[in-house]
């Protein structure tokens, strides 16, 4: 069973991801060889950037499907955003436009800011929990509201789910972020790895040694459940394992 990617920025153009259809290849063939089958891009949903108008992204998501097609890449797209957690989201989630993930759009990728607090969490993860939507926290490794003890702990108990960058287990993003991925994923709170690959330059390495640091920790049966298992099961709005 092939790996599924919920978090990248293989769409090009329209944010701080790939620049150029050449590009996108690139970083598609990579995860190609990396054992993916699925990919989720994960835009930002940000006004400021093109990326913040769905039907872009939308536009963009089958552009970049059939460029694949064509180059025969075997790497199917499902539909997915990167919503930052705030009032503008939680608007979202009361339209039919949530930019979720997949069809159901049961699951949301979301990111706290990295440098700020946010005391107001457990509300939020409640807040979202109630229009029906579960929020998969995108790197909370590289989250500073994250390293406050406890916390991730009591957003899995609401009914979050975590998500790993597969380079902090290598240092991609510092020691701190590599040490917060090593007990998270050691306490068995992560639900998911992704890439987060924004382009293809210099990544192989880094992703190759995060998954073999995976299943390293947590064995293959670990591996399967965040890069495969657990992943599918987001894209289809069902329950994780």
């Amino acid at each position: 069973m092939g790996f599924v990617d919920l978090h990248n920025h293989l769409l090009y153009g329209i944010d701080d991801g790939c620049d150029s259809p050449g590009e996108t290849l690139e970083a598609a063939r990579l995860l190609v060889e990396l054992g993916y089958a699925e990919a989720a891009p994960s835009p930002h949903a940000i006004a400021e950037l093109p990326s913040g108008d769905p039907a872009v992204c939308e536009a963009r998501r089958a552009e970049v499907a059939a460029l694949l097609a064509r180059e025969g890449i075997p790497l199917a797209l499902h539909p997915n955003a990167e919503n930052r957690l705030d009032e503008a989201f939680l608007e979202r989630l009361d339209g039919p436009a949530r930019r979720g993930i997949g069809a159901t759009q049961r699951w949301a990728l979301v990111e706290a800011p990295f440098q700020l607090e946010v005391p107001a969490l457990a509300d939020l993860v409640f807040r979202i929990r109630r229009k029906g939507v579960s929020p998969l926290f995108a790197h909370p490794e590289r989250c500073v509201e994250f390293e406050r003890a406890g916390r991730a702990e009591e957003v899995v108990r609401l009914g979050g789910a975590l998500q790993l960058n597969v380079g902090a287990l290598v240092g991609a993003y510092g020691k701190t972020a590599r040490k917060l991925a090593e007990h998270f994923l050691g306490d068995g709170l992560y639900a998911v790895a992704a890439t987060d690959l924004h382009a293809p330059r210099s990544a192989r390495r880094f992703l190759e040694d995060g998954l073999a640091a995976i299943e390293k920790r947590a064995g293959s049966a670990g591996l399967q459940r965040l890069c495969a298992e657990n992943p599918r099961r987001v894209v289809a709005g069902e329950e994780l394992a």
